[in-house]
């Protein structure tokens, strides 16, 4: 059996996806990059960032979000080819971003997971890590899981990230193709 060459966490923000990365990155039998959106973000000036974390926009310096979402796709296939294999984790709500983010990895063995949590607790962790623009998990909410078609799903509500990272490593040692992305990348094309 294969496992997955990417492994795509999707889900709202503080919904416990770089948690879970973490704790599967020590639990996997060869060695997976986690490879978030943050990893392109963290690289902004500062002030821009921080700018960022308080929900306001950043296009002062030329940069916007979606160039940024853009650049984060774009550089997955160089780390694909180099040999990397990949733990992504973002909450993806723009059809376009889904459609950009599934065609970049056409080709590769994709594990595509709903990371699912309560809104009342999304809420609670997002003011308590103080370093999101407060409402961003309730505005993803709606969006996140839409016209996707998942691998599998999972809920982090009141479950550590080392019990989901058990659950999810079962769940990719079953025998299986992955097929998900594929499937939702059809149904996008399909929706126009």
């Amino acid at each position: 059996m294969e496992l997955p060459q990417i492994i795509i966490l999707n889900g709202c923000s503080s919904s416990g996806k770089t948690s879970l990365a973490k704790a599967l990155q020590e639990k996997l039998p060869q060695q997976y990059l986690n490879f978030s959106i943050d990893a392109v973000l963290y690289a902004l000036p500062g002030s821009d960032l921080a700018a960022m974390q308080r929900g306001e926009p950043i296009q002062r310096r030329g940069h916007d979000f979606g160039q940024l979402v853009r650049a984060y796709h774009y550089a997955l296939p160089g780390l694909l080819q180099a040999g990397c294999h990949l733990i992504l984790d973002n909450a993806w709500c723009e059809r376009a971003e889904k459609r950009e983010l599934l065609t970049e990895l056409a080709g590769y063995r994709i594990a595509l997971i709903g990371v699912h949590c309560d809104l009342d607790e999304l809420n609670r962790r997002e003011q308590a890590r103080g370093d999101r623009a407060i409402g961003m998990a309730a505005w993803e909410f709606e969006r996140v899981h839409q016209e996707l078609t998942y691998d599998f799903e999972i809920d982090t509500t009141g479950i550590s990230p080392e019990t989901i990272a058990d659950m999810v490593f079962d769940e990719i040692h079953r025998d299986r193709i992955w097929h998900g992305a594929i499937d939702s990348l059809e149904h996008l094309n399909m929706l126009g």
